[in-house]
């Protein structure tokens, strides 16, 4: 994001799909600050826009193209997420007040800390343009969750449509890599045969996925009766599976399961669902994604892809060293910066910030940590105490749990403006709601009690 993006900015706004999409998204935000389901919708538009990007290293220079429109919207992809923030800001600035009071949870300012720290040492050693434009991307970010999101999820509904934004932009993503799929699976296989969609690389691709399996699974299971928005959501679940595995990314899959076994902590009977659910899932897709031109398997699995759930090797080992000794041979701010350049991070976002930022940026992100921790605990006892919350609750639950697994994999909580940053922060914010509703509806139940208990005292008196 330097003079390359503004030039990608400006190259976006010039185009005959750039001036469609923005009148589109202004008439959306006119439209959003009076229908709250249009700026979800917004929003969803925006995470799936914020997790494209096209995949290159030092032999694949240019990726593969992909079906028309798929190529130029991957390819505005930045541009596109930006212009859908601002747009969102937009909305949020005009939102008035309401009865909450704290909406961004303290794991929220301490994430802040890392990202004014990381602003600070960029800012001063490194480009000071990517700083810029960095801190303006996550600030836009936190003023549209402090001033809009967060004010919108006021109610048990406005909860509602908060997990079936992110649910919406899962759906988005699997429908149109769904499509390239069946048209030429070849263009988002390329990379050893590892799905990596519309993502930068196959890792991005599995925590998306994963990272969308809760809010699935929790519009699922409040959809009691058979309906059409059941077998949707139930459809992408199960897309959102299989692309999981064809990604290969053992990230991916250990979120997936702890997102399970989370959500579904306290229901063993689930666990029988679940498993036929899988099974006639397998059944059902897997002679329609055959894999004529991948492998010989019936799978659509590439044998290099399912190899690597097998495999025992450790390949995280020699960097999560190296970011250990760069902590410990620069302790207090971090290993240096060159001039000009930009902060690198290695695969775990914890020791990378003590490697890129040291003390200044560890002693934070271990806080946000444990702050992230404790709101998992509230929300657990929350659902033990009152079981109406159970859902809501374990959406959260299971949502942060397995990102914060995928954080020591992944060093996706010190991005800036991603798919996986966005998602983890709005879990952030859907707990503070649950957690401030339960302390709200605790304090008047306590008041009632206690007016109850000053009326018949004046009874007996």
């Amino acid at each position: 994001m330097n003079k390359t993006f503004i030039d990608q900015l400006l190259s976006f706004l010039s185009t005959p799909f750039g001036v469609i999409g923005v009148a589109i998204g202004v008439l959306m935000a006119i439209k959003a600050s009076q229908d709250r389901p249009t700026g979800w919708l917004l929003f969803s538009m925006c995470c799936f826009a914020s997790s494209l990007s096209t995949y290159t290293d030092f032999w694949i220079k240019v990726a593969p193209p992909l079906i028309f429109p798929l190529q130029q919207i991957r390819s505005f992809g930045r541009p596109l997420a930006i212009v859908l923030l601002i747009l969102l800001v937009f909305v949020a600035v005009q939102t008035p007040s309401n009865w909450r009071q704290r909406i961004l949870p303290k794991a929220i300012d301490y994430l802040m800390v890392v990202q004014f720290a990381i602003f600070a040492k960029t800012l001063l050693y490194g480009s000071q343009e990517f700083a810029l434009i960095s801190a303006l991307t996550f600030g836009g970010i936190i003023l549209m969750l402090k001033m809009g999101l967060g004010r919108w999820m006021n109610d048990d509904e406005s909860f509602h449509l908060a997990v079936k934004s992110i649910a919406v932009a899962g759906l988005i993503f699997v429908a149109v890599n769904g499509v390239q799929f069946l048209v030429n699976r070849q263009a988002i296989t390329f990379v050893h045969g590892r799905f990596l969609g519309t993502t930068g690389n196959p890792q991005h691709a599995g925590v998306l996925l994963a990272a969308t399996i809760p809010c699935l699974m929790f519009l699922i299971q409040k959809l009691s009766r058979w309906s059409f928005g059941k077998f949707l959501w139930v459809a992408t679940l199960m897309l959102t599976l299989y692309f999981l595995l064809l990604s290969g990314s053992r990230t991916g899959l250990i979120m997936g399961a702890v997102s399970i076994l989370l959500f579904y902590r306290n229901n063993g009977g689930a666990w029988l669902r679940i498993v036929l659910f899988l099974a006639i899932s397998a059944a059902l897709i897997l002679p329609f994604l055959g894999a004529d031109t991948l492998s010989s398997s019936s799978t659509g699995i590439d044998a290099s892809v399912s190899d690597r759930f097998t495999s025992t090797s450790n390949t995280r080992e020699g960097v999560w060293s190296g970011m250990w000794n760069s902590f410990m041979d620069n302790i207090l701010f971090g290993a240096p910066l060159e001039q000009g350049g930009r902060l690198g991070y290695g695969e775990n976002s914890w020791l990378s910030a003590g490697a890129a930022l040291g003390l200044i940026g560890f002693i934070p992100m271990m806080m946000m940590g444990w702050e992230s921790v404790k709101m998992i605990g509230q929300l657990i006892q929350l659902s033990n105490r009152n079981s109406y919350y159970f859902f809501q609750s374990s959406v959260v639950v299971a949502g942060l749990g397995s990102m914060l697994v995928g954080s020591v994999f992944e060093a996706f909580l010190l991005g800036n403006m991603t798919f996986s940053l966005i998602v983890f922060l709005m879990y952030l914010i859907m707990g503070a709601y649950l957690v401030e509703v339960d302390r709200v509806r605790t304090h008047y139940a306590r008041a009632e009690a206690e007016a109850e208990f000053a009326d018949r005292s004046g009874v007996y008196q």
